[in-house]
């Protein structure tokens, strides 16, 4: 019998995940094989995709799992509710039950995993204007041209005056400060258009929701902000409960996220993994995205893999990823697809041509073919080449498939160690208050100024706005274009 050196043993970070098991037709009479992921591949990212009621959610809750097991962080999307029971112990879906035996488990293998959940119930991610920047502001604003070179010299206009934009009272502030005083300004920063302006005040305005049962953009942005070195550490799972947020806000805060992470962490290999993302309905990235900015994306995605980051996107349909990021998805998990329309026929076509091929395997007929909890699964051997496709009944979880209870979740985000950094929401000087000190002087200016002619009154009026364009404090001018943030800023280089 020979003994493997301590040197040869593999850490527990690049472990094999066993995913499934093959499922092979009665006629092939071989026994089932397992179907294995390397966790060190996916920095090379992944997709799991499939029609609704398939597999999807659960596939990735067993991967995410799998993850936790071996101490890596992940951050998972999750846009219907349903996955907080990942921090409970599982074992009561009879679903789940019967296929215990396949794997050869027993009670002992139901627990639950170290769960921080945000969002909905959760403890506030949030950000700020100042470090989303006026590229993708503009994005979750959805505005024109125009506009969104309007939203830019208004940015600036903030950097040069040291206005920080830290939640969003400051950027209506800072709009109506603009408004107010758009001839001045326009002296200094150029034409200010006013249609362009009310517009952005419009849709600044339609981002508000219209009940408490949905969370608009004003959520997003305040402080303490999101510090991102707190996703990385310890290896536990981050859930945003996504499910009262606007799809526009969701999608814009993950193309945030990005590009901070890509801008913060430090350079790390090939092959290192600390996070990985898990993007529910990621479709909703996509949608409505300018080219500028997809490029942008498909930037990111290419590079952020040195970082130590892996993206698994999860969509019901493969094409509603651009296929330049599709390219980039070396770890594939199909679930079924339904093939009646011919939009959807062309779906399952371009779900077969992107799996290494198995001539035990029709793929484009499989895929209509799968069961409920079965998929065909293709991922990255340690060479990083794509393995042939292989049809597999998926690993059953471990966690409670049902979400926690509103209590439930009241009692873990209570326990959570991270609470006493972000649940309690900070509301320090920033655009709004500043932006009131200057309206307060400039009042104090007009009251005391002698009552005179009308020439002198125009002489008056001029002095007042020359005020207003010189009213950038010396402070403000040192934090330069450090404001200035976004996927811009993250493939220019700019730092905080």
């Amino acid at each position: 019998m020979s003994v493997q050196s301590a040197s040869n043993v593999e850490p527990p970070s690049r472990l094999p995940i066993v995913l499934g098991q093959t499922t092979l037709p009665a006629e092939a009479g071989a026994a089932h094989a397992p179907v294995v992921l390397l966790p060190q591949m996916l920095n090379r990212h992944g997709l799991i995709c499939g029609a609704t009621g398939t597999g999807k959610t659960v596939t990735l809750r067993y991967l995410v799992e799998q993850l936790n097991r071996r101490n890596i962080a992940t951050l998972v999307t999750d846009l219907k509710g349903d996955l907080s029971g990942l921090a409970a112990p599982g074992g009561a879906n009879q679903k789940v039950r019967e296929r215990l035996s396949l794997f050869a488990l027993d009670e002992r293998y139901f627990t639950g995993f170290p769960l921080t959940l945000w969002g909905r119930c959760g403890l506030p991610l949030r950000t700020t204007p100042s470090e989303m920047g006026p590229e993708l502001l503009g994005r979750l604003l959805q505005l024109n041209d125009n506009q969104q070179g309007l939203l830019r010299v208004i940015f600036h206009m903030a950097d040069q005056q040291g206005l920080l934009l830290l939640d969003w009272k400051d950027l209506t502030a800072l709009l109506d400060y603009v408004e107010q005083h758009r001839k001045a300004l326009t002296a200094e920063y150029g034409n200010i258009s006013p249609a362009s302006l009310g517009a952005i005040k419009r849709k600044m305005l339609a981002l508000e929701p219209l009940s408490t049962d949905t969370r608009g953009a004003a959520s997003l942005f305040g402080e303490p902000a999101l510090n991102l070195n707190d996703l990385t550490q310890g290896g536990r799972i981050h859930l945003l409960d996504a499910s009262d947020m606007q799809p526009a806000v969701y999608g814009t805060l993950l193309l945030w996220l990005l590009a901070e992470l890509y801008e913060t962490l430090p350079e790390s290999g090939d092959s290192q993994l600390h996070l990985v993302l898990f993007f529910d309905e990621a479709h909703l990235l996509f949608d409505d995205l300018p080219k500028a900015l997809c490029d942008q994306v498909e930037q990111i995605v290419k590079l952020i893999r040195s970082k130590g980051v892996g993206i698994v996107f999860v969509t019901q349909n493969p094409l509603d990823i651009p296929e330049d990021i599709l390219a980039q998805l070396g770890n594939r998990i199909q679930h079924a697809l339904r093939a009646y329309t011919p939009n959807e026929q062309r779906a399952v076509k371009a779900a077969a041509r992107s799996f290494r091929e198995n001539p035990a395997i029709d793929t484009a007929s499989a895929i209509g073919e799968l069961a409920v909890g079965e998929a065909l699964i293709s991922g990255l051997d340690a060479d990083g080449v794509p393995q042939p496709v292989a049809r597999a009944m998926i690993h059953p979880p471990a966690s409670q498939l049902a979400p926690l209870t509103d209590d439930e979740k009241k009692a873990l985000v209570k326990s959570d160690p991270l609470r006493t950094t972000y649940g309690k929401k900070l509301d320090r000087e920033s655009a709004y208050e500043q932006l009131q000190q200057r309206r307060e002087q400039l009042q104090v200016t007009k009251d005391t100024a002698p009552a005179a002619t009308a020439g002198s009154g125009q002489a008056s009026r001029s002095t007042l706005e020359k005020s207003i364009q010189q009213m950038a404090s010396s402070f403000g001018r040192q934090f330069g274009r450090e404001l200035m943030r976004g996927l811009m800023g993250a493939l220019t280089g700019r730092r905080r």
